[in-house]
C-alpha cells in the first residue's frame, strides 16, 4: 500500500508530465507546510511553500473585503517566471512555479484536475492499489 505522501507525490509528478514547462510544484496546507513537493535545487521548498501560502492568505483577505467572496486561484507573473496558486479543499494549496511561456490555459485546467485528484484522495482514509491507479488516469 501507498502512503499518502507518495500518492500525493505522485499525483505531482503527473502534473508535471502532463504539462511541461513546470519548474517546481509543491501541496502545501493553508499555513505553509509541506505536505509534497518536487522543487528543483534552484527552490528553496520550504521558502516557496511558506510564501506562497502567505500571499494566498493575504490575496484571500483582499478578495473577502473587496467581494465577500473566497480566492480560488492567485497568479503571480514577473519577467521569467509564474506562480500559480490553486485551492485543494479547505486547508491545501496546490503551487507550481512555471516558465513565463507555458500554456497557461493547460496548466489551470491540469491543476484544477489534480486538485480535484488530491480532496478525492485526502478523503480516502485507505490508500490501496485502486488507490494509486486513480491517481495514474
Amino acid at each position: 500500500m501507498a502512503t499518502k505522501a507518495e500518492l500525493f507525490h505522485l499525483a505531482l509528478e503527473q502534473l508535471e508530465n502532463s504539462t511541461g514547462d513546470i519548474l517546481s510544484s509543491a501541496l502545501v496546507t493553508d499555513d505553509g507546510l509541506i505536505m509534497a513537493s518536487t522543487t528543483s535545487g534552484k527552490v528553496n521548498k520550504e521558502t516557496f511553500a511558506a510564501y506562497c501560502a502567505a500571499a494566498f492568505k493575504r490575496a484571500g483577505e483582499t478578495m473577502e473585503e473587496l467581494s465577500g467572496e473566497n480566492i480560488d486561484t492567485l497568479l503571480f507573473e514577473s519577467k521569467n517566471n509564474r506562480i500559480v496558486t490553486v485551492r485543494v479543499g479547505e486547508h491545501a494549496l496546490l503551487v507550481v512555479l512555471t516558465s513565463k511561456n507555458v500554456q497557461m490555459g493547460l496548466v489551470l485546467i491540469n491543476m484544477q484536475k489534480t486538485a480535484q485528484k488530491i480532496k478525492e484522495l485526502s478523503e480516502t482514509s485507505i490508500f490501496t492499489p485502486s488507490a494509486v491507479l486513480a491517481i495514474a488516469q
